[in-house]
């Protein structure tokens, strides 16, 4: 009876643990599940997808630089951090700036990767900020971001910032700048 028992409840736990595990196979739409979309989900959407193109750039970038194929660049990129990909960009740019003609003014070439560097650290530094913190409703048109960090040499810190969705769209379109300014850099001739 005892075992019985036992047996039945661990095929309950094994069907809720199992529930957790799944992802849902519902068929409602987005306004059927939570209401017509808001402007913050939106935007913080905006910033992601932004980023993920500008990655796809970054990638195609390094791509080109080492003159390999499509998938051992791919190969070679698919799994770095964006940061190390800016970091393996800038270390063949450095190899490579003497044999490979980038689209910049004569002259200004490093000068102008200088500054695209500093962009792409910068995009990667905004998006962290956005993806990594809590958004709150403070009142109808402002929004707090709050960022909870505790770190060995300052230990706990608690950042609460008012910002609002233009700001956050700024963010967005800074991004998809800079993705335009990576792309036209290089345009690299052998």
């Amino acid at each position: 009876m005892q075992a019985a028992i036992l047996m039945e409840k661990i095929e309950l736990f094994e069907r809720d643990v199992m529930q957790f595990l799944t992802i849902p196979d519902d068929k409602s739409t987005f306004e059927e599940r939570v209401g017509s979309p808001d402007e913050l989900s939106s935007v913080i959407g905006r910033i992601t997808m932004n980023f993920s193109a500008l990655e796809d750039t970054l990638s195609e970038c390094i791509i080109k630089v080492i003159g390999q194929s499509n998938a051992v660049g791919q190969i070679i990129t698919a799994e770095l951090s964006f940061k190390n990909k800016i970091n393996l960009f800038s270390s063949l740019y450095f190899e490579q700036k003497d044999k490979v003609e980038f689209n910049a003014f004569p002259g200004l070439q490093t000068k102008h990767f200088k500054e695209i560097i500093k962009a792409l650290n910068k995009c990667e530094i905004l998006r962290n900020q956005v993806i990594h913190s809590k958004f709150s409703h403070k009142v109808k048109e402002k929004i707090i971001r709050t960022k909870v960090t505790a770190k060995q040499k300052i230990g706990l810190n608690v950042i609460n910032e008012e910002t609002d969705v233009i700001k956050l769209f700024n963010i967005a379109d800074f991004i998809v700048s800079v993705g335009y300014a990576l792309d036209e850099f290089c345009i690299i001739e052998n």
